[in-house]
């Protein structure tokens, strides 16, 4: 696949740098024999009419990420992820239905184009706390989740790590990299608050980032993340952009 350059600075997936941007992660789940269909639909169709979205300011950003099914549970879970970033919460609010412009953008209409073909669904609200912006294409995405009982440490914990992956960027090829804290929903069933994102060209470059195995990086920073994060990432998962759009046209 064409490398994709994404100027989302989110993730993903990376926001602009406004202090209280914000960004949506819609996890799907698309049985095997759908998949070329949606793909097709959302690479083809609806990222053309969340373009328009980004022109307008409705948008900062739109990109859908698929899961590597072959690692973890994206063979039970979501298997897609789209990323939905607004420049605040009240501009998220107020374009709740930039998704519906289909007609006028690409001559069909909005309950032709979205079939029904999501067997699981969940929508889940964060708040861009720190990133570094994407300057390089990218195409693979890594996603960590966990829970954090302390904000506050927590972000400094990972604003040392934020120095650590600016200075070894040329030796892990890290392209991108923001942290998020989660603020919907908020539930017993909902265990991690906060989370990642590392942005690789290639695949194996994040596999090997995975696997500790990147020669010639300084030392890890001091922290005490693992007393705020006892149980560490929850959830880890790797994915490939199949589309985002760009910057305002």
């Amino acid at each position: 696949m064409k490398n994709i350059l994404i100027f989302i600075g989110l993730s993903c997936l990376v926001l602009m740098s406004q202090a209280q941007a914000v960004y949506q992660l819609n996890g799907v789940r698309i049985s095997p024999e759908n998949q070329a269909l949606f793909e097709k639909i959302e690479v083809d169709y609806v990222s053309k009419v969340a373009q328009d979205a980004v022109n307008k300011g409705q948008l900062v950003n739109w990109a859908l990420i698929k899961l590597d099914e072959t690692i973890g549970e994206a063979n039970t879970g979501y298997n897609y992820i789209f990323v939905n970033g607004f420049a605040s919460i009240d501009a998220m609010n107020e374009s709740t239905d930039w998704w519906s412009n289909t007609k006028a953008i690409i001559g069909v209409d909005p309950d032709i184009l979205y079939r029904d073909l999501r067997e699981a669904s969940g929508i889940y609200y964060y708040q861009r706390q720190m990133e570094i912006a994407p300057t390089e294409a990218f195409e693979y995405i890594i996603m960590n989740f966990g829970h954090a009982n302390d904000l506050e440490g927590y972000l400094k914990g990972e604003k040392a790590w934020m120095t650590y992956h600016k200075k070894n960027m040329s030796k892990t090829g890290l392209k991108a990299w923001g942290v998020g804290a989660k603020f919907l929903p908020v539930n017993a069933n909902q265990t991690t608050n906060v989370m990642t994102w590392n942005a690789f060209q290639s695949k194996a470059e994040a596999m090997k980032v995975l696997a500790n195995d990147v020669k010639g990086t300084s030392a890890w920073p001091e922290t005490n993340l693992d007393e705020i994060m006892p149980d560490g990432w929850e959830t880890i998962v790797l994915g490939q952009v199949l589309s985002a759009t760009g910057p305002v046209q």
